[in-house]
């Protein structure tokens, strides 16, 4: 009982960790209204650096973006691959929150592969034309009207969202600060597959802090179109079980099963299904990769090739418009993803 209690707090606790980014994340996208990226789009260059840095950002917001280029004729598919390798979509969350630092080096080498395969893709597919379809990146008309608000009137009126979203975030910096979070010693004790370095939780509970007080700021629009309606209601319960259900399979199934000595001993064949689940255009699968590779269960190969096929729901709007134009992305993707997970399990390069 002790150890599906340990479970649930550790996976309520990155959920949270998770959506405190997000909501940042989600933040900066409306504000910036892409405005800033324009001058990029002008050459093969910018392109395939846009579509890199839009992929690096971890969520689907840049993704959505480049797709929404692609298909509207701005960005060429060179630029399109390079966002699909560079993107670990929500998942990178995770990763940020569970091992930073190793999470940044990984990105680093998704950036340089990312680079390479859009240059490769554009230059072998410059001459052929892939089915294209107009759609429209989201960002409301009332995003771009500048809305004073204060704190003492967002109070006086507090909606329920609003209300939850304190509520929500208060306990994410409790349990990172005097409930001892991740690094509790309850959690140590029960959890054996999983050991976070403790400065990790009072990072993230700054964050946490930071967008507390904006949420106290913002106006009600953006906390109800953008916070609640895209972060909590598309993502809160999908991140927290498929977090649950990852933890639950390292901590209950693999010493039972012995899974984890099957899966040191067929890396291989583990990148190859880890490939296969990338090409599904959804997130949530990737993540018990993510977790596995923490707890140390799979090698950085594997989770390599995860990332480099996996993009989330990124590329959905892809799979709707130019279905043509997906999977030829996808299978660039599985060759590449599994050709760089192979040599990384070859040279045993970990980190």
């Amino acid at each position: 009982m002790e150890v599906f209690h340990s479970i649930f707090l550790t996976a309520l606790t990155l959920t949270g960790i998770v959506l405190v980014m997000m909501l940042m994340i989600e933040f900066i996208n409306v504000k910036s209204n892409g405005k800033w990226l324009e001058k990029m789009q002008k050459n093969v260059h910018g392109q395939i650096i846009l579509g890199t840095l839009m992929g690096l950002l971890p969520g689907c917001f840049g993704t959505f973006f480049m797709v929404s280029l692609f298909t509207h004729g701005n960005v060429g598919f060179g630029a399109l691959v390079a966002t699909l390798i560079a993107t670990s979509g929500d998942e990178a969350f995770l990763m940020f929150s569970m091992f930073p630092v190793k999470a940044i080096i990984i990105h680093i080498f998704l950036a340089v592969i990312a680079i390479i395969a859009g240059y490769a893709t554009h230059y072998i597919f410059k001459n052929k034309k892939i089915n294209l379809a107009n759609m429209h990146f989201e960002v409301h008309e009332h995003d771009t009207k500048k809305e004073k608000t204060s704190i003492i009137e967002n109070l006086k009126h507090i909606t329920f969202q609003r209300a939850l979203l304190l509520f929500g975030l208060a306990l994410v910096i409790i349990n990172l600060t005097i409930g001892g979070g991740l690094h509790s010693h309850e959690n140590e004790h029960a959890l054996k597959h999983f050991h976070f370095e403790e400065y990790i939780q009072y990072v993230f509970a700054a964050l946490a802090l930071i967008t507390f007080f904006a949420i106290l700021k913002l106006p009600e629009h953006f906390i109800s179109e953008h916070l609640w309606g895209h972060v909590i209601k598309k993502h809160f319960l999908k991140i927290f079980l498929w977090t649950f259900g990852a933890l639950l399979v390292i901590e209950l199934a693999l010493p039972v099963l012995d899974l984890e000595v099957w899966v040191k001993e067929n890396p291989i064949i583990l990148l190859l299904i880890a490939c296969l689940i990338g090409i599904i255009p959804e997130s949530g699968p990737h993540m018990v990769f993510v977790t596995m590779f923490a707890s140390g269960v799979i090698p950085l190969g594997v989770l390599m090739g995860s990332s480099i096929v996996q993009d989330g729901h990124g590329a959905l709007p892809l799979l709707a418009e130019s279905r043509k134009g997906f999977l030829l992305a996808k299978f660039i993707s599985v060759i590449i993803g599994f050709l760089v997970g192979y040599a990384f399990i070859l040279l045993n390069i970990n980190l």
